[in-house]
C-alpha cells in the first residue's frame, strides 16, 4: 500500500510534525506500506524529528498557501509518479484542492486541530467572527468532498459529523515508550510548546507570580520557541519572576526534561490533541491544565491524574499547582495515575487503528 502525506514542511519542532515524523516512520517499516511525504516548503532544511530510512521524502518546492496552480499541478504529478493508494492531507493548503486531483489516490484528511480553531483564534470581535466562519465553511466544503476524515478527540468528532458521513476518530501516540518515570523530588515544573498566542503562557506566568508567593523555592520552566518570546520575557521581569519563571528555548529530548520535573502546566486556549499531556503521563507527571477544546479532558482525569481547570482561571491553575506542591502524596498519587493512563496511547495499539483505516478506505 502506497501512503503520500501532504504537509507544509518539517522543519518544526510543533506536535504535529513529531507525531508525523513517528507514524510515517512505523508504517513504512513495515512489509506492507510504502511511505512518502509531501512538503511544499522544506526548502532544503533537515526535518527537526527523525525520520526512517525507508520514508520517502520530497519537497515540491512551491508555497502551498492557497494552493495554486503550480503546487497542484506538481503534487498531481507527483502522485501518480509514485501510483499513491491514500493520500493524507494535514490539513494546510493542499486540502482544498485534493477534490480535484485526478491520480487516483483515495483522498483523506487527518485533522490535529479543533473545528471551531477559526472561532476560537479570531472570535473574540464581530469581523473575526466573520473571518472565521468563512474560514471554517471554506474548510467544510473541501473537507465534505473527501473520502474520509480522522479526527484526535471524540469531542471534536462530534462537530464533523454533519459534514461528511465517514468520520473516524483515533488518538495520538505517544511517540516514545515509557521505561522509567520520575521521581518527582525536583521542585520544578515544566511547560512545552510554542511561545504563540495559542499556548496562551502569559495566563500561566500570572499564575506562576501566585505561587511563588507562596512557594518561593519552586521554579518554572518553559520550553519551546516563538513570536511571543520578547513579549513574555518583559512579562517574566514586570513580575518580578526572573529567578523563578525560565524561557528555555527548544529542546530535543523533551523526555529527560520531564524525567527531571515534578509536574506539568498547560494554559491553551485551544487544542487538537495535546502531545505534551500524552508525554508527561508517560514520564508520570501530574497535570495542571486548562481545560480547553480540545483534548485535555480526554487525557486528565481532573482529581485522580491532575486538575482540570477551566480555561481563563489563572487564580484556579495556581491553586492545582499549591495543591501539589503542598501534598507531596498527593503529588505522588497522581504521579502513579498519570503513568498507568499513559498505556492508553500505547504507539502498537493506536498503530492497529491506523493500519485498519486505512484498510478500509482501500476496500471503500
Amino acid at each position: 500500500m502506497i501512503l503520500a502525506y501532504c504537509i507544509h514542511s518539517l522543519h518544526s519542532s510543533g506536535g504535529m510534525e513529531r507525531v508525523l515524523s513517528m507514524k510515517a516512520s512505523y508504517l513504512a517499516d513495515l512489509p506492507l506500506y510504502e511511505v512518502h511525504i509531501i512538503t511544499a516548503c522544506l526548502k532544503g532544511r533537515k526535518p527537526f524529528f527523525p525520520l526512517s530510512d525507508k520514508v520517502i521524502l520530497h519537497d515540491l518546492g512551491v508555497s502551498d498557501h492557497g494552493a495554486g496552480k503550480k503546487y497542484k499541478k506538481r503534487l498531481e504529478d507527483y502522485l501518480k509518479q509514485i501510483k499513491a493508494d491514500i493520500c493524507v492531507s494535514l490539513c494546510g493548503g493542499e486540502v482544498h484542492i485534493l477534490k480535484d486531483l485526478k491520480d487516483g489516490s483515495h483522498k483523506v484528511a487527518e485533522f490535529h486541530f479543533s473545528h471551531d480553531k477559526y472561532y476560537l483564534k479570531y472570535g473574540r470581535t464581530a469581523l473575526g467572527r466573520w473571518y472565521a466562519g468563512l474560514r471554517t465553511r471554506k474548510l467544510e466544503r473541501s473537507i465534505s468532498k473527501l473520502d474520509a476524515m480522522v479526527v484526535l478527540t471524540e469531542e471534536d468528532s462530534i462537530a464533523w459529523y454533519g459534514v461528511l458521513y465517514k468520520v473516524f476518530q483515533i488518538y495520538n501516540p505517544l511517540t516514545f515508550k515509557p521505561e522509567k518515570k520520575s521521581e518527582l523530588e525536583n521542585k520544578r515544573f515544566i511547560a512545552v510548546g510554542r511561545l504563540e498566542p495559542q499556548k496562551n503562557y502569559p495566563d500561566m506566568i500570572r499564575a506562576w507570580a501566585m505561587v511563588a508567593e507562596k512557594y518561593p523555592d519552586w521554579h518554572l520552566d518553559i520550553f519551546g520557541s516563538g513570536s511571543q518570546e520578547k513579549k513574555l520575557r518583559r512579562l517574566i521581569d514586570s513580575l518580578g519572576l526572573g529567578s523563578c519563571v525560565h524561557l528555555m528555548g527548544r529542546t530535543e529530548d523533551i523526555q529527560s526534561e520531564m524525567l527531571n520535573s515534578s509536574g506539568l502546566l498547560l494554559s491553551s486556549r485551544f487544542e487538537g490533541f495535546p502531545m505534551v499531556l500524552l508525554e508527561a503521563q508517560a514520564a508520570g507527571l501530574p497535570i495542571v491544565s486548562y481545560s480547553c477544546p480540545c483534548g485535555p479532558a480526554e487525557i486528565v482525569e481532573d482529581g485522580k491524574s491532575g486538575f482540570l481547570v477551566p480555561a481563563g482561571n489563572v487564580k484556579g491553575l495556581s491553586e492545582g499547582v499549591c495543591k501539589l506542591i503542598g501534598s507531596p502524596k498527593m503529588m505522588y498519587d497522581f504521579g502513579e495515575a498519570s503513568f498507568a493512563a499513559a498505556k492508553r496511547f500505547d504507539k502498537d495499539y493506536i498503530m492497529n487503528l491506523w493500519d485498519a483505516f486505512f484498510r478500509i478506505i482501500i476496500c471503500s
